[in-house]
């Protein structure tokens, strides 16, 4: 089993106050501005992705008060895995805390079986911004590989106060089902989900300015709804996985822009 966790602590600012990691992970901090609360991690990795039987075991406490975005270095590769690939998250975000982690694509190359559960605890006071991208896999190989793995399966819960108020189950087996067919894909090859969730009463705002945003973009549909006053969650299909990864990390780094704000000017 391979495994990282990771534990906020504060002083004037964010900082990491527990990290433990086996190989192939590392993580860095790539905060620039060292007078930010926002404390910014990098997660690295030695290996080329997920290779059969592997197990990835990842725990993150953000604590009350504190700020935490975490990066990834590259995209994430699942390989041939006949045993299966598994990954396993749990984070826990505090009173106050703040969280925000929009990875780079998900790649599962030919004969991938990858199976996730993201499990989150956060709190009323919490604020939240988590992201995934799926892509077919290596559609510009030779070969061409578009939606030739084998099974991915991903499952992201979200408790607030004990009380669950987001459950996203993922279920892709090409095998047995035509992934373009209408009401799937369709004529797009990769998908994106994105889900925010903060202290604010009202997020509509917000809302607008992401459909404003991607409404400009070429070659994509998305969808966005409110699930709750202060909550909303967002769809997006597209063709390409650099461009669902930028329109994510523009909305990350906005709320990462604005926490640091909030903080600076409390």
């Amino acid at each position: 089993m391979e495994r990282y966790s990771l534990k906020t602590g504060l002083r004037e600012q964010t900082i990491l106050k527990d990290v433990y990691f086996t190989s192939p992970f590392n993580l860095v901090e790539v905060r620039e501005n060292k007078k930010n609360h926002l404390l910014e991690m990098m997660l690295m990795s030695s290996s080329p992705g997920l290779l059969n039987n592997d197990f990835y075991d990842i725990t993150i406490e953000v604590i009350d008060g504190s700020a935490l975005n975490l990066q990834t270095q590259s995209y994430q590769r699942i390989y041939v895995s006949e045993n299966g690939t598994q990954q396993n998250m749990t984070i826990s975000v505090g009173e106050n805390a703040y969280f925000s982690h929009a990875p780079h694509p998900t790649v599962p190359h030919k004969g991938a079986n990858y199976k996730a559960r993201n499990t989150f605890h956060i709190k009323g006071s919490s604020t939240l911004l988590w992201g995934e991208i799926l892509t077919c896999g290596r559609k510009y190989v030779a070969e061409g590989e578009e939606f030739q793995f084998k099974k991915h399966h991903t499952i992201t819960e979200i408790f607030q106060d004990d009380v669950m108020i987001f459950k996203d189950n993922l279920y892709l087996v090409p095998e047995e089902i035509n992934l373009k067919q209408f009401g799937l894909y369709e004529e797009y090859t990769h998908q994106g989900s994105l889900f925010f969730i903060a202290p604010e009463r009202d997020i509509t705002e917000r809302m607008e300015r992401i459909s404003e945003m991607f409404s400009k973009e070429e070659d994509i549909s998305f969808g966005i709804s409110k699930i709750m006053d202060n909550a909303y969650a967002l769809r997006v299909l597209g063709n390409e996985g650099q461009q669902l990864f930028k329109l994510f990390s523009e909305i990350r780094i906005q709320e990462d822009n604005l926490i640091n704000q909030k903080i600076n000017v409390n």
